[in-house]
């Protein structure tokens, strides 16, 4: 019979899990979590540059007078920085489902190794995978609307698993990865929500939070914020007279840079989280079947257990061989 595990045994097997592969889930988040960011700086700086200097540009060019050949030259502006920010965002998403593969490759094999398969197993189900998205979209802004807000944090909890049964477990609709989850959840809400907590506090505040420290400590943030003050000194902000709150251009800047310090540390550290909700819903899923198999009278008892999807047998190939063989 399975034991139930601790959520603080859950979180710190789950954070050595990922300093144990630390280079290799580094590696693996490169380009999703820098190519959104170098996205939306290719996106916003040669616009930024633009608006600048509209009024020298129209004069030396008169097509920058009409409205919508501006509007086309904008948007061929636009365009790299769009498709590099929207391509590295489709990679972060289908990370979802890929590192939760990796974490039970990891637990078989004792290796983190060829990213192309674990990341297959989403694939495999593209339409499946678009359609939770849409899904959790939709939920995720009506839970925006203030008089949802309260609801809206019970069922985020109860569907926090939705990618983890997508990738686990086979013959489910859309909707039933969303109805798995809230079953697996039921009974254990409680835990759920402190091993959210936990990680919440972990990775979006205590990890940034030193990292801001050390950026500050090294001069990196007032080097940066030096460098984007001008940048700044074109946002038309008022002063808060309410909090005698009067924000400089300085000011701005390096809250900017800390906010993109909390972006780069949330991005990179999505493993330690799909990890630990994978080893936690491995725990809930191996208690409800011990309970399924406790409560029938079937003789056949197989019967009762989830329909699991079995790690690809080519992954299992792959982890003899060396990394650089596949």
């Amino acid at each position: 019979m399975a034991k139930q595990k601790g959520i603080i045994s859950i979180f710190f097997e789950s954070l050595k899990i990922y300093c144990v592969n630390i280079d290799k889930f580094l590696l693996y988040m490169l380009f999703p979590v820098l190519g959104q960011l170098l996205g939306l700086i290719l996106i916003f700086a040669p616009l930024y540059w633009m608006a600048n200097n509209i009024s020298d540009l129209a004069g030396k060019y008169q097509v920058l007078n009409d409205i919508s050949s501006m509007f086309l030259i904008i948007l061929l502006v636009a365009t790299p920085g769009l498709i590099l920010f929207l391509k590295a965002f489709w990679e972060y998403i289908v990370a979802y489902g890929s590192l939760n593969s990796m974490t039970d490759g990891y637990l078989n094999t004792g290796r983190v190794y060829d990213f192309k398969s674990h990341r297959d197993v989403v694939l495999n189900k593209t339409l499946s995978f678009i359609a939770i998205w849409f899904l959790f979209g939709l939920f995720t802004i009506i839970s925006l609307i203030p008089i949802f807000w309260i609801i809206g944090l019970i069922f985020f909890i109860y569907f926090i698993l939705i990618f983890q049964v997508f990738t686990f477990e086979n013959g489910l609709s859309p909707f039933g990865y969303f109805r798995r989850s809230f079953e697996l959840i039921k009974g254990h809400f409680g835990k759920t929500f402190l091993l959210t907590v936990i990680l919440f506090i972990f990775t979006y505040h205590l990890l940034p939070l030193g990292f801001s420290v050390l950026s500050d400590a090294l001069n990196i943030t007032s080097t940066l914020s030096k460098f984007l003050e001008g940048w700044a000194l074109a946002i038309p902000i008022r002063p808060i007279e309410a909090i005698n709150f009067n924000p400089t251009p300085l000011m701005i800047a390096e809250a900017f840079i800390k906010q993109i310090i909390v972006m780069l540390i949330v991005g990179f550290t999505l493993p330690l989280r799909s990890i630990c909700w994978t080893l936690w819903y491995n725990n809930l899923a191996e208690l409800q079947d011990d309970k399924a198999l406790n409560n029938t009278k079937s003789k056949n008892k197989k019967n009762t257990r989830r329909s699991k999807k079995e790690l690809d047998p080519e992954i299992l190939r792959r982890a003899n061989l060396e990394d650089d063989e596949y």
